[in-house]
């Protein structure tokens, strides 16, 4: 991975945060917060995650997963964008921590989810460019069992979730942006581990992706929610991951009725920037352009939905004025930090 990118600033910040290097335990053995948390994507921060017997995610961590950590009382799950440069999206999350006053007390894994491209070791599962963001499950010329991108972050929550790992952790914010907020929205809708979490409140921050999860087939249409004029000549604009039809294998593992449920009672920030109107990486398949020109329109049309079809569902909007298509200033932002740190 290269680090080049990184800001200096960030860099400093990393080193300087960095310096007091571990600390002690308190009464029930776990370290504790005097223990510097890792900020940056460097190798002193990597450590990957068992998803399942023998197979492993690599990923960055501000404080250990597997270690745990007694003040912890927020934890940030953030999955990067098409690049997969979880780096960067680490040392991001810990910049924004920072500058909300909450680095100390937050817990902030970045997985990594490769494709073949990125030279993944024999015990690591890897997916298409695609397959990681919309939940297939990971190459069969890969590792054995074949598993979903979903299913590893269930395995990540899971953990979170031990009471004797973290004792004192709170809240979870599930979050991405762009690839990363597509696998987020969708996840919501079919991932079964929160009701398993006790105690702990699970929010979901989807941040400028292309696509967004449709729970029926119904697009917006002269100012209203219909079957789109264009259906016959756009036959698959309702399948997964667009749409609730011909699901993969971990998606139609769960009932539509609660694929349904699950996407209407979760609490979903949908943030987009008021730039984001460009088509840099942007879906232009006729099953994207049925949900609006551009990443921005595309946002406010899903809320738009969900008030028509789904009334009391638990999505917000927020927009990010003056930000484009870029991880880095949705949430480093006023108002993502307020969505990541309520």
């Amino acid at each position: 991975m290269s680090y080049r990118r990184l800001p200096r600033l960030r860099l400093v910040l990393a080193v300087v945060v960095s310096a007091s290097g571990c600390g002690g335990a308190d009464a029930t053995g776990l370290p504790v917060a005097s223990r510097a948390p890792c900020t940056a994507g460097v190798a002193r921060c990597a450590a990957r995650i068992e998803i399942a017997p023998g197979r492993f995610v690599p990923s960055f961590q501000s404080f250990s997963l597997a270690q745990g950590d007694s003040l912890v009382t927020d934890a940030v799950v953030v999955v990067h964008g098409t690049e997969r440069n979880a780096d960067e999206y680490f040392t991001t999350m810990a910049e924004a921590a920072a500058l909300s006053g909450r680095l100390q007390s937050t817990v902030i894994i970045a997985p990594r989810f490769q494709t073949v491209d990125d030279a993944p070791v024999a015990d690591e599962p890897y997916w298409t460019s695609n397959g990681w963001r919309v939940g297939d499950l990971s190459s069969s010329a890969g590792p054995l069992p074949r598993l979903s991108a979903y299913s590893a972050i269930d395995t990540i929550l899971a953990r979170l979730g031990n009471r004797t790992r973290f004792p004192r952790l709170s809240r979870i914010v599930v979050t991405g942006h762009s690839a990363g907020a597509q696998l987020i929205h969708r996840f919501a809708a079919t991932s079964g581990i929160e009701p398993t979490l006790a105690g702990i409140a699970v929010r979901y921050v989807a941040a400028n992706p292309s696509t967004w999860l449709y729970l029926g087939p119904e697009r917006a249409r002269d100012g209203a929610f219909a079957i789109p004029a264009a259906a016959a000549s756009c036959p698959d604009y309702d399948d997964w991951h667009y749409g609730l039809q011909n699901r993969n294998t971990f998606a139609n593992a769960v009932a539509t009725s609660l694929v349904k449920q699950n996407l209407v009672s979760r609490q979903m920030t949908v943030m987009v920037g008021t730039a984001d109107t460009l088509t840099a990486d942007l879906d232009v398949s006729c099953g994207a352009n049925l949900q609006g020109a551009r990443r921005f329109q595309r946002g406010r049309t899903m809320i738009e939905y969900m008030n028509a079809r789904h009334p009391g569902h638990a999505h917000r909007l927020v927009e990010v004025p003056g930000v484009g298509h870029s991880s880095r200033g949705m949430f480093t932002s006023l108002d993502g930090r307020r969505a990541l740190f309520p």
